[in-house]
């Protein structure tokens, strides 16, 4: 068994992720490829905004290194307008979208991403936490 993955939305208290995706398990088994990491059915949305402007997803601390890490389908975002950029800092992966998008367009970017472990040797166990803070255009 590998890592458990962990979606917790953390959002701007204008946007509004459904209950049941507050807290989302998914799990990772060694050499299985890589695990979407966000629910499909994730609800975004806003009472005075039609848009998102920004969405910063954060894998907090990478107990693999360089081994593990987030992705996402960036040829889908730039369709939609949305920029997307994947730094890596102090074991910390982060995956910031910005740009003019609807919160339907940003749900269909954020349910591409994923988790991925390349370590060919045993993973290190215990669980990762993904965080995403999605913010509206005002």
């Amino acid at each position: 068994d590998g890592p458990i993955l962990q979606f917790n939305p953390s959002a701007d208290p204008d946007v509004f992720a459904s209950e049941e995706n507050r807290r989302h398990e998914v799990g990772f088994t060694e050499e299985g490829g890589f695990v979407i990491v966000m629910p499909d059915v994730m609800t975004l949305g806003d009472v005075d905004s039609l848009h998102a402007g920004r969405a910063v997803v954060t894998l907090n601390y990478t107990l693999d290194g360089e081994d593990e890490g987030l992705g996402l389908d960036q040829q889908m975002a730039s369709g939609f307008g949305i920029s997307t950029t994947i730094t890596r800092s102090g074991g910390w992966v982060t995956i910031t979208l910005s740009g003019f998008a609807t919160f339907e367009q940003c749900k269909k970017v954020l349910s591409t991403i994923y988790y991925y472990n390349n370590k060919t040797v045993e993973p290190q166990p215990g669980p990762r936490t993904v965080v995403a803070i999605v913010t509206d255009d005002g």
